[in-house]
């Protein structure tokens, strides 16, 4: 399959810089397959087009603060996305992404405040680096202060405290936080939604 089937025009000011205030309000556009004829709906409509003993699977995970802006002792500004704890380690080692990364260094310190930092443990290319907070409490308490919701490339504003409700499923777990990236295809879900899908089969 090639990528270039993929490409299409979207001009920047149809992209949504916010989220529709009610969650089931957002469109929906359905493609029938075999007549390829397209139907702009609402999202509610998606109980149109399932059927009793389809299975819906959904991604319970939390979105956390992820996005992390420090710098560097020369004052130049780094971006961290944290994306996974590396397991098997007693420390507090996470992947990451790193931007800029180029000029960066092992070993080097990402400073957020006097008594908060993160190490450059291992570059793994590509941008990705392995990094140690030097506790779970320095690790939350970063994230806690300086971390920021990691919005979808195409929004382009900071992120602000509604975001870390709106960018939620409204099914996401707090016991299973952890996720770097939203779930978009399960924004438009409402808990009345759902309820009406279970009720359908």
């Amino acid at each position: 399959m090639k990528l270039s089937l993929f490409d299409y025009d979207l001009p920047s000011e149809l992209i949504a810089q916010f989220p529709e205030r009610r969650r089931d309000r957002s469109r929906l556009l359905v493609l029938d397959r075999r007549s390829g004829e397209i139907s702009h709906r609402r999202f509610p409509d998606i109980l149109d087009y399932l059927r009793p003993g389809d299975a819906l699977v959904v991604n319970n995970t939390r979105v956390f603060k992820a996005r992390l802006v420090g710098h560097r002792r020369t004052g130049a500004r780094v971006e961290v996305l944290l994306v996974r704890p590396v397991g098997g380690t007693t420390e507090e080692r996470w992947l990451a992404l790193v931007r800029p990364s180029r000029r960066l260094h092992e070993g080097e310190s990402i400073l957020f405040a006097p008594d908060l930092q993160l190490t450059l443990a291992c570059h793994r290319g590509e941008g990705m680096w392995e990094l140690v907070f030097s506790s779970a409490r320095v690790r939350r308490t970063i994230i806690g202060r300086y971390g920021h919701v990691p919005l979808p490339q195409y929004i382009r504003r900071e992120d602000a405290p509604v975001d870390l409700r709106r960018y939620q499923t409204v099914y996401a777990d707090p016991e299973r936080t952890g996720a770097v990236a939203a779930p978009t295809a399960g924004f438009h879900f409402t808990r009345g939604l759902l309820e009406r899908i279970r009720r359908h089969g």
